[in-house]
């Protein structure tokens, strides 16, 4: 018997690859909105009485009572990567693997955008001039002096762990450690805004407003880094990607 051919995927013809193209960036055009909206909205209420009372403290004495050893080691720890000098340990560490792997832009994007967000968020908490979460409503690990909204320490993870997060999703094709690298990098992000509420340290809506911010200034580093890097000379380009990307808007 001749031995069967074997059975391949179908190609997606250029109208189902063009209507993809479509979803996707209509998809991704939603969530930056929404994002906006979110931020834009939480800064204009988060100074409001009842959101305190009617959002915030239920939900951060909820995330204060988890006692599981494992998870609460880890909640008090993860805030920790945000504090000097481990904030810059971890620019520093990232920027270097990427410039050992010959993505050269991507690493003084890396630190130029973490740098920013900073410093934008830190203008935000100027501007909006939230009190810090009181011992009346949560347990308090710390006092901070600064305003609270919105979280410096979830603006550095999301912009520094989250920008990366992209970019390694865009350069390397899937493999363990490709794989082992992205649920990392996501669970630092993910874990940051948690830490801050378990610590007392910040609001819940504080947190969210951050993560809206941050992920607003990932997409945007990674549209400056798709829309720049085939206009910059070829040491900057370095390694190529697994498949070309666009800018999506």
């Amino acid at each position: 018997m001749a031995a069967a051919a074997p059975v391949t995927a179908p190609k997606e013809s250029p109208p189902e690859q063009a209507h993809r193209g479509r979803v996707l960036v209509t998809v991704y055009a939603a969530v930056v909105l929404v994002a906006t909206a979110g931020f834009v909205s939480l800064a204009i209420f988060v100074r409001q009485e009842d959101v305190i009372t009617n959002f915030d403290a239920p939900v951060a004495q909820a995330i204060q009572s988890i006692n599981t050893p494992v998870l609460s080691w880890i909640l008090l720890h993860v805030s920790d990567l945000g504090w000097a000098p481990l904030d810059i340990a971890c620019v520093v560490v990232i920027a270097g693997a990427l410039a050992a792997l010959r993505l050269r832009l991507e690493a003084l994007l890396i630190v130029l955008s973490t740098l920013l967000a900073g410093g934008v968020g830190t203008l935000t908490k100027d501007v909006v001039q939230r009190a810090r979460p009181t011992s009346t409503f949560v347990h308090l690990a710390g006092h901070l002096a600064d305003y609270s909204f919105p979280s410096g320490h979830v603006i550095f993870a999301t912009v520094l762990f989250g920008t990366t997060f992209g970019i390694v999703w865009i350069v390397w094709s899937s493999s363990v450690l490709r794989n082992t690298t992205l649920v990392l990098l996501a669970a630092l992000v993910l874990l940051m805004g948690p830490s801050r509420i378990y610590m007392g340290q910040h609001w819940p809506t504080d947190v969210l407003g951050a993560y809206c911010l941050g992920g607003l200034w990932v997409a945007g580093t990674l549209e400056v880094l798709l829309a720049l890097r085939p206009r910059v000379k070829p040491w900057w380009q370095g390694r190529e990607f697994r498949r070309r990307w666009k800018p999506l808007l």
